[in-house]
């Protein structure tokens, strides 16, 4: 009886990219881009194109539109503690903070930094975030977006909400 000739193993080509994150930003986000985008064009405008503030808005917008987008959800940018759920890209001492969602395929920038990181100062990025979340500032984009945020506290009461 004679066999058949064993068929070819034709590779397989990968499944088509998921299709890229959309990303929105809160009013607060978008005032501290618009403020950089600014400030960098009067510098650019005023012929000096390596000044602090285009690099500064070059960093943020390279992070904004490549690198947050590439891999929003991965651990190494998420934050712990009472902001397990929110992620964050370190841009030299600026911090640009943000939530996503894969099945949305959204990413929603909560926070820029306008001060510079020093921990246990009242300016640090991580207190003024704290205190706005804290405050609620964000919970219709969190609910939105379908994250949880159980180990705040109720600026009203003063309560941890459950």
């Amino acid at each position: 009886m004679a066999r058949k000739p064993a068929k070819a193993r034709v590779p397989q080509q990968s499944a088509p990219s998921l299709s890229p994150y959309s990303i929105d930003m809160t009013a607060t986000a978008e005032a501290v881009y618009r403020e950089l985008y600014r400030k960098a064009q009067e510098a650019e405008n005023a012929g000096d194109h390596g000044s602090m503030h285009c690099t500064t808005f070059n960093m943020v917008r390279d992070a904004i539109k490549h690198a947050i987008p590439a891999d929003p959800l991965n651990k190494k940018y998420a934050l712990r503690g009472q902001l397990s759920n929110v992620f964050r890209l370190r841009k030299g001492r600026m911090r640009i903070c943000w939530i996503a969602s894969s099945r949305m395929r959204r990413i929603c920038v909560l926070f820029i930094s306008e001060t510079l990181r020093k921990e246990g100062d009242a300016k640090d990025p991580y207190v003024i975030l704290q205190n706005m979340v804290d405050s609620g500032t964000f919970d219709s984009i969190f609910s939105r977006f379908g994250i949880r945020m159980s180990r705040l506290k109720n600026p009203a009461t003063g309560n941890k909400v459950r």
